[in-house]
């Protein structure tokens, strides 16, 4: 794409099209124009992924139907299903919320086994890790509810 003149970015100049001898106006106006996307140092960054901060009594999950999830995933029958969802939930950890509910680990046990090197560091902080550890266990209950369990 060219610019009508070299030294001028405003937005007039940048909306011309490809062609510009044969150009009769701006974008509105010309079917060859590909769009132009000035990025400015002003721009807010991109937004990442909002953890959610809820409780599991926000979500509808009871001790015991807590406990109950927590046999589904642990047992072998359903790993197809786990493991999707983890991904699903956030992609960074999903690794560390299998571990953490398999094994029955918490987030400092995960910190000690990173600690002694046999894992590696955790890119989420305590509270986040929670968060999308609940988040998991309430996708894990409506595939649970959708299936009849």
């Amino acid at each position: 794409m060219r610019r009508k003149c070299d030294t001028c970015l405003c937005r007039s100049c940048l909306n011309v099209c490809c062609n510009r001898k044969e150009c009769k106006g701006k974008k509105t106006e010309c079917e060859k124009y590909r769009g132009f996307y000035q990025v400015s140092i002003f721009d807010p960054p991109p937004k990442s992924k909002a953890v959610p901060r809820h409780s599991f009594d926000y979500y509808g999950i009871s001790k015991a139907r807590y406990r109950q999830l927590t046999q589904y995933i642990r047992s072998d029958r359903y790993v197809t299903l786990a493991l999707p969802v983890a991904y699903r939930t956030n992609e960074m950890i999903a690794w560390y919320i299998i571990k953490s509910i398999t094994e029955n680990l918490s987030y400092d046990d995960l910190q000690a086994l990173w600690e002694v090197g046999k894992i590696e560091r955790m890119p989420e902080s305590r509270s986040n890790f929670y968060g999308w550890r609940r988040w998991y266990y309430h996708l894990m209950d409506l595939e649970f509810r959708r299936m009849g369990k």
